[in-house]
């Protein structure tokens, strides 16, 4: 040691990866390491200057962190330690106590720092237990043999914890955390039916792409409806929840699906909030679409999410692009909503704009309208997905051949180029059937009573837009002069025709 005694200038570092009661005037033990370390610092010498506690804090764990060359890397995440390492380096301290080295530097990239300290900044190290030394070649290099010893028992340890709760999982077993999910009584299996019932009341508007996570977010959380922490809900927490294999009863570990010996998935010992047939449909809907799909409604992937009415439909009347809703300020200060076409770098003319209200209010009129005839037309529920048939024989060739491959009879020159190309029929027939279905469930909801519905503050956005998706593929909104006022004669509404998914 360089620095006399009375110079040193100590930080106190106590770590412990679970903290629970022990000696009764403590509140944890890492209390009880900071007791401990004060008395042996100032045994040595001089004054303390910061005292550190990291309780629940692991040092093995690694989390996913932004690099500085703009990739991602895995590193033990400590924000408590690092500021320790910061007042070394800048001279507000010249000493660190510590319980045990490897206990304080169980990762060794935590290690090279602290012999960086030494080295680099003539930084003072003790341990209470040991008697290492960094400023000598044997004290580093046996600081490192014990760090990786101590290391290597975390990944044991780690990897025992890892297949018990894999073990647990494949047995149907109750997730674990802190929290329990949504829909579930603190038991974790049995259904809590008020939230239950919270749970399965938008099925039916999601099926039909009616209601978004957002919208449902916005929802729940204007009705006063609270997370189990009692906090508001977020699009992306409603998201997950309603994706999670565990609503219709499937265990999963590692957010992936266990499948037992005889290729089934393992259900969970607890009551499921939907079928798998609902499920199924649940997915189908806010899953992101398929590389061949444009769906706005949805606000699926390649879609649009937008606040205002008939952005998804309109369309430039001088050149067919796509317009999009914006707001303005008008000359009496107030916010206004107009539909304009895309410049000409983004693939439009940048001639047509016209204010939305009008152009809302008269498209609304004509799509209750419609609705209303097709209502008064008494219009029978679709038959089933007429292809239904076709996707069941598919999928038994598929099977067929596959255990034909794997009995041997069918060479991998034929069997991989056929089980392509029927894969690529399988993915077209399910993107129908998904359309089709989402035809049959948007037809029920949206044609009868649209003008009772339509002013009421619970009917969405999305609903609505989904309404005017039963009657419109698009509005074609066309070019008027200068301070024109409104004319219907120039908003051409392209009718779906019958048929059309």
């Amino acid at each position: 040691m360089e620095t006399a005694p009375d110079q040193l200038v100590w930080v106190l570092s106590a770590r412990e990866s679970r903290t629970r009661p022990g000696d009764p005037e403590q509140d944890s033990k890492v209390e009880v390491q900071i007791e401990d370390l004060r008395k042996f610092a100032l045994g040595i010498g001089g004054r303390i200057e910061r005292e550190v506690l990291e309780p629940n804090t692991s040092s093995f764990k690694r989390r996913r962190v932004l690099l500085p060359d703009g990739t991602y890397g895995y590193r033990v995440v400590r924000p408590d330690w690092e500021s320790i390492l910061t007042s070394l380096r800048r001279g507000e301290c010249n000493a660190l106590a510590v319980v045990d080295i490897d206990r304080a530097t169980r990762d060794p990239r935590l290690l090279e720092d602290v012999i960086d300290a030494v080295e680099l900044y003539g930084v003072y190290v003790r341990s209470m237990t040991g008697n290492i030394d960094l400023s000598t070649d044997e004290g580093i290099a046996s600081a490192r043999r014990s760090v990786q010893q101590r290391n290597e028992e975390s990944r044991n340890t780690s990897r025992r914890v890892v297949e018990g709760k894999r073990k647990t999982a494949m047995k149907g077993g109750k997730n674990g955390g802190p929290k329990r999910a949504y829909g579930w009584r603190q038991d974790r299996e049995t259904l809590n039916k008020r939230e239950y019932e919270h749970l399965r009341a938008p099925l039916p508007r999601i099926w039909a792409g009616a209601l978004t996570p957002l919208g449902l977010a916005l929802e729940w959380n204007e009705r006063g409806i609270k997370t189990v922490g009692g906090g508001p809900w977020r699009a992306a927490t409603i998201r997950n929840m309603y994706l999670n294999p565990r609503m219709c009863g499937i265990r999963t570990y590692l957010d992936e699906i266990l499948y037992d010996d005889h290729g089934l998935p393992v259900r969970g010992r607890w009551q499921p909030v939907m079928t798998d047939e609902e499920f199924a449909k649940t997915v189908a809907a806010w899953i992101p679409a398929q590389p061949n799909e444009r769906s706005r409604l949805g606000a699926k992937g390649s879609g649009w999410r937008t606040n205002t009415l008939l952005s998804p439909f309109v369309r430039c009347g001088a050149c067919m692009a796509r317009m999009v809703g914006s707001s303005r300020t008008n000359r009496k200060r107030e916010k206004e909503k107009f539909y304009r076409c895309l410049g000409r770098n983004q693939g439009g003319c940048g001639s047509v704009a016209r204010l939305a209200a009008p152009v809302d209010e008269y498209v609304t009129a004509l799509v209750i309208a419609d609705h209303e005839r097709v209502a008064s037309s008494k219009v029978e529920d679709l038959p089933p997905w007429p292809k239904q048939k076709d996707l069941t024989d598919l999928k038994e060739r598929m099977d067929e051949s596959t255990r034909q491959y794997e009995a041997g009879t069918y060479k991998a020159e034929s069997y991989f180029p056929s089980i392509a190309r029927m894969e690529a029929v399988l993915a077209e027939l399910r993107s129908e059937q998904r359309k089709y279905e989402r035809r049959r469930e948007g037809r029920k909801l949206t044609v009868s009573n649209l003008a009772a519905e339509w002013e009421k503050p619970t009917f969405s956005l999305e609903q609505k837009q989904a309404a005017i998706a039963t009657s419109l593929t698009a509005v074609i909104i066309k070019p008027a002069g200068k301070g024109k006022r409104f004319d219907p004669n120039l908003i051409e509404p392209v009718w779906k025709v019958e048929g059309d998914v």
